[in-house]
């Protein structure tokens, strides 16, 4: 039992093995930009900048579904002016932009996995002829399980908890069925959209499309030198690019993450850490070619 209580379960441990690393970089460079790759680390902006572009970024991304759905085919569907909870994601693609909830990854799948949660509790519910009585128990469960499918595959999203809810505690979002599961979809499509022009005028969006994990899985005897390295007694954690110590220090190296075996991460702080060591390769790459680059301008000098 002491053991069940302790196990991490990581699904990119599994799906990470087929899925291709980026290559934004072969991209031309006007495209890859909009896609949030960048080939030397963005300029620091103020807050009031940011705020402003967030008011920019929120109003246009809003604007464009709102449009969208006005459009006679979704109307005559039944499309609602706009689905609430896209209200609140908004708030996360366009002013929390390096929030691992904010990235397409949990942007998109975590709507659509509570969505299709929310309708199909709703459904079953409709089943018993008391279905308006108990209408609020279909909630609670729908986001409840929403919240469970999120943290299970790594698409934490919380508007999308309010998706579950809306389909099953609103008499318009009800209606329209499984109606909603494509309507989120283009919600969100255009949103993120949207995010990819405005949150990179003067801004890096989004921070990584899947993961900020390195796709080479790390060797066996790298993690033992890392530990050594280190002088700590390290061993391989049920995370595999994480590596467990016996001091009160994280240490971030590029590779791995050195974190105290007592110390426990949610999911959100686990990204936070990987998405530093993915800065520091790319900070780390960056100085690599400029050292390079100087190298060869003293040699042809000399010459």
């Amino acid at each position: 039992m002491k053991g069940l209580f302790s196990y991490n379960f990581d699904v990119d441990r599994y799906i990470n093995r087929i899925i291709p690393r980026s290559r934004l970089y072969l991209l031309p460079k006007p495209i890859s930009w909009f896609l949030g790759h960048r080939e030397t680390p963005p300029k620091q902006i103020g807050n009031v900048v940011t705020w402003f572009w967030a008011f920019i970024g929120a109003f246009c991304g809003i604007l464009v579904i709102e449009a969208v759905f006005q459009t006679e085919r979704l109307k005559s569907d039944g499309a609602p002016i706009i689905i609430a909870s896209q209200g609140a994601a908004a708030i996360l693609e366009y002013n929390t932009i390096d929030s691992p909830l904010s990235q397409p990854r949990n942007a998109l799948l975590g709507q659509v996995f509570s969505s299709v949660i929310g309708v199909g509790i709703t459904k079953l519910f409709k089943l018993n002829p008391d279905f308006e009585n108990l209408r609020w128990v279909a909630g609670a469960l729908s986001v409840g399980l929403a919240s469970a499918a999120m943290g299970i595959t790594k698409t934490i999203h919380p508007p999308a908890g309010a998706t579950a809810l809306l389909a099953s505690t609103s008499p318009e979002i009800e209606k329209i069925g499984w109606m909603l599961v494509p309507l989120i979809i283009l919600g969100t499509t255009l949103m993120i959209a949207v995010a990819c022009v405005i949150n990179n005028i003067q801004r890096t969006f989004p921070m990584y499309w899947w993961t900020p994990v390195d796709m080479n899985r790390p060797k066996k005897g790298d993690v033992e030198k890392l530990g050594e390295k280190n002088g700590n007694e390290a061993e391989t954690s049920s995370f595999d690019d994480y590596v467990e110590g016996i001091d009160g220090r994280i240490v971030i190296d590029g590779e791995h993450i050195v974190i105290p075996r007592w110390l426990s991460l949610d999911a959100e702080e686990r990204l936070m850490l990987e998405v530093l060591r993915s800065k520091l390769r790319e900070g780390e790459a960056l100085e690599s070619t400029a050292t390079r680059d100087t190298s060869r301008t003293q040699i042809n000098d000399s010459s």
